[in-house]
């Protein structure tokens, strides 16, 4: 079978008269039809997705031991020898945070493919849509589709509107995955996905200016979901919505930034370290107080010292005189 034919008896058909059946079941709503199917398409990722938060997690925990082969070694190889096994010895897969934006991106052509034949207005579209739905009473019925949700065409272009909110919540979750700690581990790492942070939402809500609406609405979903799990599961890290305001307003209302490595979902081993060095002033104060105390002592001491042997001189003296 052609990979083309494959493509669309294996997902492409499938998909349509799945988004036709959950627009019946949304009294009619295709906008509503893809909120669901973005719900229902997160759900069955979610395995993979909680794997990803779990590495993402692991990761995060990682960042100190990072920090010290970062500082011991000097040679470029056997540093990176030493990172994976690091990543080995904790059972982490950089690269297992991949996973579902991988299986995300092939549902993502699959649906703009599927608004365009689904909501396709000329008389050969709506031929070409009645041939590839299931003769299932309910499916042939819905047929044609409503186009319109939130005051937007979901079959026309998106607006400027639905652009700038897939920018902001991209642009968010890059923000909430990259922590400064890790960004300080490697420089050139930490430019790269400075330069991410903001090239790909550009991308992506440039994409949603020149496609379907509703392919933008579904994009625009599973990002703010993909939040709410990163957030649930991973937390913040050291991100702080203070953090999106100018230094100099930040000043001003006198927010400070929490510090690389602290916060909610950050590392517990600097919090470990912390607790030790906290145990060790607590020693070192308790040792001084105590060699204040013996400094007292002798000093008491060496007053008495003198006091008691005043009188044995002075009774030696008196013996003498009486015995002469």
């Amino acid at each position: 079978m052609p990979i083309g034919e494959a493509w669309q008896t294996l997902l492409e058909t499938p998909l349509i008269n799945l988004m036709v059946a959950l627009s019946v079941l949304c009294f009619g709503s295709y906008g509503l039809a893809i909120l669901l199917f973005t719900v229902i398409s997160r759900a069955i990722l979610f395995p993979l997705t909680l794997r990803m938060l779990h590495s993402m997690r692991a990761l995060q925990d990682l960042a100190p031991r990072q920090q010290e082969i970062q500082k011991k070694y000097s040679d470029p190889r056997r540093r990176n020898e030493e990172m994976m096994k690091l990543y080995k010895e904790a059972g982490v897969n950089p690269l297992g945070c991949l996973g579902p934006q991988l299986i995300q991106f092939p549902i993502f052509i699959a649906l703009y493919q599927v608004i365009r034949n689904t909501l396709g207005t000329t008389p050969e579209g709506v031929l070409n849509l009645s041939r590839r739905l299931y003769d299932v009473d309910f499916i042939q019925d819905a047929i044609p589709l409503s186009r319109t949700f939130l005051g937007m065409d979901l079959g026309r272009n998106g607006n400027i509107v639905l652009g700038l909110l897939v920018f902001a919540a991209m642009w968010l979750q890059q923000r909430i995955s990259t922590s400064r700690a890790q960004a300080a581990i490697n420089p050139q790492q930490a430019a790269m996905n400075k330069q991410m942070q903001i090239m790909l939402p550009v991308v992506f809500s440039s994409f949603v200016l020149f496609s379907p609406a509703g392919l933008g609405v579904y994009w625009f979903a599973s990002t703010a979901i993909g939040i709410i799990l990163q957030w649930i599961f991973v937390g913040p890290g050291d991100f702080t919505w203070g953090s999106l305001l100018p230094g100099s307003l930040r000043t001003r209302l006198g927010i400070a930034l929490p510090e690389p490595g602290t916060g909610r979902g950050s590392h517990r081993r600097p919090t470990q370290q912390n607790d030790a060095s906290e145990g060790g002033d607590t020693e070192s104060r308790s040792t001084d107080a105590s060699s204040g105390d013996e400094r007292q002592n002798g000093r008491r001491s060496g007053r008495q010292g003198p006091r008691t042997t005043r009188p044995s001189s002075r009774s030696g003296r008196r013996r003498r005189h009486h015995g002469g």
